[in-house]
């Protein structure tokens, strides 16, 4: 089982010790070559005027698209504003063509040449003559910007050799996707996708981006502060940013997609279809990939974004449950993976719409990896080698109806269904001390979960709006997990007897039951002032039986004694919150209010019973200065408090591993937290865009981990501070785009004091974490295209008994190039990590190259795919807890070739 690390694996650990200096200077250098960049580049000018109608009436909302007749000059654009008023930069010295357009009137056209630093120049529009017949006006500006929806014409941005929705979004200015299919505008990430107004599968930007044919797309539509039921608009604070996304007329009752399937050496394979069919009353949906590749169609991030948590606290939830843990593996050799999606959607009428969803996966996959532990405050040392099987199963179905009678009434209910069967099973091989023992482990996990929500949102007035919220889940999870040795590999606590074969099993139950009601009423008295009052009601009730057996041969299992848990719990929890929303000006805003809370459980364990009883007092302020649309300033405070999970305030203890014990501690109260954020953005379509953010946070009475450590055996506990702990995060995001190439600098500085408790004596400890990110992509319409990614991070955490410096290099860079009717791709990612306290580095690469073939008008497509050229074998990373800090190399995907058949339906 050790020898899969071969002699590759050897010679990419070879130390290097120039590359972390040497990509410092490419950062400081980087930049300086953009501000170079934007000085030297043509001189610029500025071009302004007023938009009148023949009555010298002021037309608000025209549009201004001025083309310069060199392709190597962006486009300048803008809309009229207050009093017709416009202004836009411009090359100077350079022949553009200007195009004026407003609805109902007849658009201007002209060519002009700007010699003068400054332009001015005034426009009269004629209204169009429609006596006779109808006036048809066949330009749209490629890029239309009304209040907070910003519409792109996709015709004026790409050249029709793109396969999918995100190739056209990467041309987009203004717009990003990363390789992970997320996509970003204005530096805000998009939470959803819709198609024609629909929300399209889960609502993904991932399923989207990677499946929605390019060739379908007319308009892309970025939506910010969004809002499901419009008229809530005005009324309910929104950072939602939603993706639309307009189909062409040919498109919009038609089936269309795409089928691609692929063969390779070592009995590879994928077939992947995505089928499309959208009609005015209906839209069907289909998303397939069985493949035994490299590739998963679904993955941690969807799933969060699945269940819909946004807050931290929910994505923390989404993040350690065990589909969470399960979907974090991606360090898999061997994979065989099946995945279906189905989404239905009727609108019989405007008042009428029915939604009907399901994912379905199976996964099988399987890991070599081994991992190096320096356990704390021991310093003993654990040599750990690994080898697992996964089987996986997941499903999630989900029904939605909304009724909208009338534009003052929407009525939303939705259903959902979750059930997974989560498998691990494997051999293992644990060295310490000079000894080597093996031993089997293996866990599963079942959990099922319902869901129900009941929406309704009502406008009385042009002042008076209301919403209530009835939400209701029952999850129902058991798991067993069992270390089987010849050895007595366990942790001295667990009371064993003496037997031929070790056999330890941890088991159990869990039942989570809750009710939420949440209640608004939002109260506009005046167009500068806005007040709201909050209800929100909760009760969660809790069961988690567990406990502990040693199986012998032959006889009947033994209970181990202090390893049983009979925990309930009863929580009730009441928020009442007023808010007051104040427009000063129209770029200031204040929005200040405070949240009553009164919070209450109840603990049963065993013969302990404990109750807890609190009142808060939780205050949240913002205010927002918005210079204009592409300028503001934002700071904003709040309060928040966590309820200790029930997991952490049992009275008996779990088993965790065969060296690690789980206990609760019933006395936990609810820690909470301070925050404070200046942030700052000026956005430009086209040159520099500066993001900035400066943060604090608060902790108080916060939870972490007693450590009572043996060797490499421990026992760990939550343990509440009394201190108070601080932390400190600074960002600054610099971006300079121009139409055919752009660039961005990504800097991120992490500091947090915190305390660890060792054999329950408290010590301090410190971590830093520096961030620095270069981002540099092209989009030209001939020449080869570039995207470049280097990612440099130090992390250092300090102890009184351990001192932990890494530092990680990733160098990310991809080739495209379409040369007639081929399109070819070519990818490099190198890794250099370096663990200075452990005088440690390696690296490692992956290599992967494309080669596709697609005759104009035929549906079939032909390509040839490589995966892990350089057939590297294993790569390193390292992580740190409270109880340990561990080196982890896993064995990697091997080289894969494929051969790919695409048809476009």
């Amino acid at each position: 089982r050790k020898g899969y690390f071969d002699e590759k694996s050897k010679k990419s650990n070879r130390r290097l010790t120039l590359y972390p200096k040497n990509l410092t200077h490419i950062f400081i250098l980087i930049p300086a070559l953009l501000f170079a960049v934007g000085c030297f580049a043509q001189e610029k000018t500025s071009f302004s005027g007023k938009i009148k109608d023949i009555t010298g009436l002021s037309l608000v909302g025209a549009n201004i698209v001025l083309y310069p007749a060199n392709k190597n000059i962006p486009p300048s654009f803008a809309v009229s504003g207050k009093n017709g008023e416009f202004k836009v930069g411009i090359s100077r010295n350079e022949q553009y063509t200007l195009n004026i357009t407003f609805i109902g009137f007849e658009p201007v056209k002209e060519s002009i040449v700007f010699t003068e630093m400054a332009t001015t120049k005034d426009y009269v529009l004629q209204e169009a003559l429609n006596e006779l017949e109808e006036v048809v006006i066949n330009y749209t500006p490629p890029i239309q910007i009304k209040k907070d929806t910003t519409t792109y014409q996709v015709d004026a941005f790409v050249n029709g050799k793109e396969r999918k929705l995100g190739a056209v979004l990467k041309k987009l200015p203004g717009v990003s996707v990363n390789r992970d299919g997320e996509v970003f505008f204005k530096n805000k990430k998009v939470e959803a996708v819709l198609v024609e107004n629909k929300t399209f599968f889960t609502g993904q930007p991932k399923m989207a981006t990677k499946n929605i044919p390019a060739d379908v797309v007319s308009e892309v539509q970025m939506i910010e502060d969004y809002n499901e039921t419009p008229f809530l608009k005005e009324f309910e604070n929104s950072d939602n940013l939603v993706m639309n996304i307009k189909l062409k007329e040919g498109k919009k009752n038609f089936l269309f997609g795409d089928i691609e399937s692929g063969l390779g050496h070592k009995d590879r394979y994928r077939f992947h279809p995505s089928v499309f069919k959208y009609s005015p009353t209906t839209v069907h949906n289909f998303i397939g990939d069985i493949n035994n590749t490299p590739s998963r169609s679904f993955t941690l991030s969807d799933y969060i974004s699945m269940e819909g948590d946004k807050d931290v606290h929910g994505i923390m939830d989404a993040y350690n449950s065990p589909i969470g843990k399960f979907l974090q593996n991606t360090d898999y050799y061997k994979n065989n993976h099946y995945f279906g999606g189905y989404n239905f959607q009727y609108n019989p009428n405007e008042a009428h719409e029915l939604r009907v969803f399901a994912l379905g996966m199976l996964d099988r996959s399987s890991n070599q990896d081994v991992y190096s532990y320096t356990y704390q405050p021991s310093q003993a040392t654990e040599l750990r080698t690994n080898d697992l099987t996964n089987n996986n199963n997941v499903f999630y179905g989900k029904v939605k109806y909304k009724y909208t009678p009338d534009l003052y009434t929407v009525i939303k209910l939705d259903i959902a269904l979750h059930r997974s069967d989560l498998g691990r099973d494997g051999s293992n091989i644990s060295e310490n001390n000079g000894g080597q023992r093996d031993y089997t482990a293996l866990n599963n996990h079942l959990g099922e979960r319902f869901s129900m929500n009941a929406m309704m949102d009502k406008w009385f007035s042009g002042s008076n709006v209301s919403t209530a919220r009835l939400s209701f889940s029952n999850n129902n999870e058991s798991y067993v997990n069992s270390w089987n040795s010849p050895f007595n590999i366990f942790s001295s606590s667990i009371p064993l007897s003496e037997s031929d074969t070790y056999w330890v099993k941890d088991l159990g139950e869990r039942k989570y039951s809750n009710l939420d009601l949440d209640l608004k009423h939002h109260y506009r008295p005046f167009r500068t002032n806005m007040i709201s009052l909050g209800f929100n009601a909760k009760i969660q009730k809790s069961s988690l039986e567990g406990y502990a057996i040693q199986d012998m041969d032959q006889i009947q299992p033994m209970a181990l004694d202090g390893f049983a848990n009979d925990f309930s719990s009863l929580l009730t929890e009441i928020n009442t919150s007023l808010t007051h929303k104040w427009y000063i000006s129209k770029p200031f805003i204040i929005d200040f209010g405070v949240v009553f809370q009164n919070i209450s459980w109840k603990d049963q364990n065993f013969l302990v019973d404990n109750m807890y009883a609190d009142n808060n007092i939780l205050p949240v302020a913002k205010m927002e200065w918005n210079f204009d649309e592409k300028k503001s300033l934002e700071l904003s405070y709040n309060r928040s408090v966590t309820n200790p999970q029930p997991e952490s305030r049992l009275s008996g203890r779990t088993i965790s591993d065969f060296n690690r014990i789980l206990e609760g501690n019933p006395l936990l109260e609810q820690p909470n937290t301070e925050r404070a954020l200046l942030s700052l953005s000026m956005l430009k379509t086209y040159g520099f865009s500066l993001y900035t953010k400066l943060g604090y946070r608060k902790h108080t009475r916060s939870i972490v981990q007693n450590i009572v450590s043996n060797g490499i055996d421990g026992e760990v506990s939550p343990y509440q501070l009394d201190h108070d702990l601080d932390s400190y995060d600074v960002s600054l995001r610099v971006k300079y785009n121009r139409k055919y190439w752009r660039a961005s600098l990504e800097n991120t500085y992490f500091f947090r004091n915190s305390i660890s408790v060792f054999n329950g004596e408290e010590r301090f400890n410190n971590s830093v974490n520096v961030n620095n990110d270069l981002r540099f992509s092209t989009t030209f319409e001939e020449s080869p295209n570039v995207e470049l990614d280097i990612n440099n991070s130090f992390y250092r955490y300090s102890n009184p008994f351990f001192v932990n410096r890494t530092i990680t290099t990733d160098i990310d860079l991809s080739g495209m190039y379409d040369y007639r009717d081929w399109k070819f791709e070519v990818s490099f990612f190198q890794n250099f990590y370096s663990n200075r306290s452990q005088s440690n580095s390696s690296y490692f690469n992956l290599i992967g190259a494309k080669v596709f073939y697609h005759k104009e008008d035929s549906p079939f497509e032909l390509g040839l795919e490589v995966y892990n050229l350089g057939n590297n074998v294993s790569q390193i990373s390292n992580q740190y807890n409270s109880m340990y800090f561990m080196e982890h190399r896993r064995r990697v995907f091997p080289r894969t070739l494929m051969v790919n058949l695409n048809y476009k339906l």
